[in-house]
């Protein structure tokens, strides 16, 4: 009697447990990819394919690559980037130049020989930071660049 609960319990656990164990889930970056967007993915064999985002279902990734539809099994997904812009980098690396570059010239009197003003190189270094982001955002917008997506 015992004997066949036990083969019975084990049964069951195989049949109810055994697939979730093997299913992957679908990552959250492709539920959040618009039709159409530019992918790059990399399976698990390192081939890389390039084309636009058609569909996902619960384990398949579907691309329109070279013309036609390629089937990439989300088990072979090693990585998954996105073509985009470089605005955020360009934001950050050209406002802190500028603004570092304000903030040093303010600091050593270069904005106002007068030394009776109240400027201060902080009030430079944050007025520069803002218009360098601005204009570094801006040429960013004209760069592609390739964001990753998954992993």
């Amino acid at each position: 009697m015992v004997k066949h609960t036990i083969v019975a319990f084990l049964a069951f656990a195989s049949i109810f447990l055994g697939p979730r164990a093997y299913a992957q889930p679908m990552p959250e970056s492709l539920l959040r990819l618009k039709p159409s967007a530019n992918l790059r993915v990399e399976t698990t064999s390192h081939q890389k394919i390039e084309g636009r985002f058609l569909r996902a279902t619960g384990d398949t990734l579907f691309l329109s690559a070279q013309g036609a539809e390629t089937v990439v099994p989300l088990r072979e997904l090693h990585g998954l980037w996105q073509r985009g812009r470089a605005t955020k980098t360009g934001a950050i690396v050209v406002g802190a130049i500028v603004g570092i570059g304000f903030g040093v010239i303010a600091a050593g009197g270069g904005l106002n020989p007068d030394t009776r003003s109240n400027d201060s190189p902080v009030a430079a270094f944050v007025v520069g930071a803002a218009g360098g982001s601005l204009v570094g955002a801006l040429i960013g917008a004209a760069i592609p660049k390739w964001h990753r997506r998954y992993p």
